[in-house]
């Protein structure tokens, strides 16, 4: 018997928590706590009582299975490195109402919520998120902690680079590479390649340069 760990106590973390029964076999996976910070358990009185630790302290026990469910995209590497140094291992989280194809990639650690598509010959990269209706298209691929919001769609033959925020219903055409560190803000639509650590907003998408993710 596996014991999940959820990394985060906020909305993301409890919003995932619901998901595990149909992501994970119950005979084999046992949902153990949240790693986060006090005040990151917010009202809900479960978060407050199965706040293990602070990610940055815990020790990973043998049995420990980890999903990253930490949102601020200047956070995720980092901790998930943190982790994995302290022999932290992560599992997946494919939702049955996913839509995958038996042809795509998947790395370790990837989230993948109801109704999102991973289409023929595509790629995730490790500890990627898909949320709600998100959809990859054929032979694009998502890189390393990237994160699809609601309705984010990459066309086929795109590629994200390490580290993309995706906002809801923001699209990237097809045959466009958005550099690592990029986020796209919510409706815009990136129509050319972009370079790393830009901002794109608006339709068609308008680039700028950003030094860091606030």
């Amino acid at each position: 018997m596996y014991d999940v760990v959820i990394i985060g106590a906020g909305g993301f973390a409890r919003e995932l928590r619901l998901l595990l029964p149909d992501c994970l076999d119950e005979s084999k996976y046992r949902f153990k706590g949240y790693l986060g910070k006090d005040q990151g358990a917010g009202p809900d009185e479960e978060a407050r009582r199965l706040t293990l630790a602070d990610p940055e302290s815990y020790h990973p026990l043998p049995n420990d299975r980890f999903v990253l469910a930490i949102g601020g995209m200047d956070h995720r590497r980092r901790i998930v490195e943190s982790m994995v140094d302290r022999g932290g291992r992560f599992v997946s989280l494919i939702h049955p109402r996913a839509l995958v194809a038996s042809t795509a990639t998947l790395g370790n650690g990837v989230v993948i919520y109801p109704f999102a598509v991973v289409s023929n010959e595509a790629t995730l990269g490790d500890y990627a998120k898909l949320n709600y209706y998100a959809s990859v298209g054929h032979n694009s691929s998502v890189g390393k902690y990237c994160l699809l919001a609601p309705y984010a769609t990459v066309n086929g033959f795109s590629a994200l680079e390490d580290e993309v925020y995706m906002s809801t219903h923001s699209t990237v055409a097809p045959v466009v590479i958005v550099g690592c560190g990029t986020k796209v803000s919510a409706n815009s639509a990136v129509m050319n390649d972009v370079a790393p650590r830009s901002f794109v907003f608006g339709v068609p998408g308008k680039c700028v340069r950003q030094v860091q993710f606030q």
